[in-house]
């Protein structure tokens, strides 16, 4: 692997994490400030930003390690190549459908920009900007997984998948 795909997947790995404690600690501000009197109003905002965030970053991190749920029962009874095409068909139909939330999810963030995000007066578009953000993610993802590891490999889960097999 090279050095820029490293320093990519852990730069990656750094944001949801710190997204995920981000929203750990959005929730626990939420709670202890209600539970003391002094709710913190705009908590539950920053909660749902952290959250759409750490839920896309985490979507990202399961494909790159093929851990998605799949169903096997049937491309596995079936032959190489028959398997090899479902496969191809599979990977078209998830980048055009990634492609499609890519492009509809830009439009969404575009036009919620300067809605604002409750009390917190951020911008609901850093919401919504993290369908388009995710989708682009994952079809990277499955691009390098098909790459790097074939088109029937690449749907196998890191720890199952077989080398050579294409």
């Amino acid at each position: 692997m090279s050095a820029f795909w490293k320093i990519y997947d852990r730069v990656e790995m750094v944001f949801a994490l710190a997204m995920l404690a981000a929203t750990v600690v959005a929730v626990l501000a939420a709670a202890v400030g209600r539970s003391l009197g002094m709710p913190v109003t705009s908590a539950p905002q920053f909660a749902q930003l952290f959250l759409i965030w750490t839920c896309m970053f985490g979507a990202d991190l399961t494909a790159k390690h093929g851990e998605h749920i799949r169903v096997s029962a049937l491309p596995d009874i079936l032959s190489v190549p028959l398997r090899r095409a479902i496969a191809g068909f599979n990977l078209f139909l998830m980048l055009v459908f990634l492609g499609f939330v890519a492009w509809l999810g830009v439009e969404l963030s575009v036009g919620n920009w300067k809605r604002t995000l409750g009390a917190s007066g951020l911008s609901y578009g850093l919401v919504t900007l993290a369908l388009p953000a995710g989708a682009v993610l994952l079809a990277i993802s499955f691009l390098r997984r098909f790459w790097s590891k074939g088109l029937i490999a690449s749907y196998e889960p890191a720890h199952e998948a077989k080398e050579g097999v294409l």
